[in-house]
């Protein structure tokens, strides 16, 4: 993982990965550097990438709604937070209730969740930051451990846990099950959990958002590469290779992958043998899965939580879901 001290994960993932006779794959974590993390801003304001405007839209219009829900002081969590801008429309809304508000970032990338939270320090004079660079779980974890330690009333408070941005998509459907379940054992019967989800429509809308007509969306992609170049010593040379994202109608998600455009031999560092890569073959990047009200019902009972609320937009294409543990 990008926090770890060595690169021992990172290099087993990837080599693991490319050595996988059917699929090449790539974990889709490591598709978020600093670099990555950068590109992905870029992406959410590109006029084909509809789910981030979306999901701002359906934010700015039930931010109320949303924090009236929970009735004591209101303690923000958000996984994956990048740069934090839709989740300044619920600050002010929160305020309105409370006297102070803490707020809990918490992203893997370090150097970008930095410069996130140094903009964020001047935005409220009642407003407390305390970046976490961590993984999700572990990060709320040390949340709690820091409420603790500075002996956070606990009883008179509520935390309202948020994971935006249709990363739930990116989750294989067990393992998003598997996610949500860990989530719900750092929870209390009074914290409400939001999560963005991508909602299934018409093919050629889906895929125009992640083929953006500024690359960025491909340069994202192909930025693993440099990574692993990077970090781990590979050779590859990016110029042979070529971004390629499409619809999978069967599973009803999105594939990003990395194609070849050549045969071509891979070496990593401390690697004896060499991987090789026919022309046409890919590395499966990520998957963006796609949801009905159906699946993400099932979704909840199965990991511990009730729908609370739906929220949409008029089209029905993005849904952000208010859970309560169950």
């Amino acid at each position: 993982m990008y926090l770890d001290k060595s690169n021992d994960e990172f290099r087993n993932d990837v080599l693991n990965g490319l050595k996988q006779p059917l699929q090449k794959s790539t974990p889709s974590k490591y598709l978020y550097d600093n670099r990555g993390s950068q590109l992905f801003e870029l992406i959410t304001d590109q006029p084909e990438y509809y789910p981030t405007r979306t999901e701002l839209s359906i934010l700015k219009q039930n931010a109320s709604e949303i924090t009236d829900k929970i009735t004591k002081e209101i303690i923000l969590i958000e996984l994956g937070s990048g740069s934090s801008k839709k989740t300044r429309y619920l600050f002010p809304e929160i305020l309105k209730n409370q006297n102070k508000l803490i707020y809990f970032p918490i992203d893997i990338s370090f150097n970008f969740l930095d410069s996130t939270v140094a903009d964020l320090e001047s935005f409220h004079e009642n407003l407390t930051v305390k970046g976490i660079p961590n993984d999700y779980v572990n990060g709320i974890k040390e949340c709690n451990n820091i409420l603790f330690e500075n002996n956070y009333n606990f009883e008179s408070s509520a935390r309202l846990i948020l994971f935006l941005g249709s990363s739930i998509g990116n989750f294989e459907p067990e393992d998003a099950r598997d996610f949500l379940k860990q989530i719900r054992l750092t929870m209390y019967d009074d914290d409400l959990l939001l999560v963005g989800f991508d909602l299934i429509k018409a093919e050629e809308v889906l895929e125009r958002a992640y083929n953006d007509k500024a690359g960025y969306t491909a340069d994202f992609n192909l930025n693993l590469l440099h990574r692993i170049n990077r970090e781990l010593g590979a050779n590859f040379d990016v110029n042979n290779f070529e971004h390629l994202a499409l619809y999978n109608t069967r599973q009803n998600r999105i594939e990003m992958h990395i194609k070849s455009k050549i045969d071509q031999f891979i070496h990593l560092k401390g690697c004896k043998d060499s991987i090789p890569i026919k022309k046409g073959e890919s590395i499966h990047t990520e998957s963006s899965y796609k949801y009905d009200e159906q699946k993400i019902e099932n979704l909840a009972s199965r990991s511990g939580f009730l729908v609370e609320q739906n929220f949409r937009d008029d089209k029905n294409w993005f849904n952000l879901v208010l859970f309560r543990p169950s």
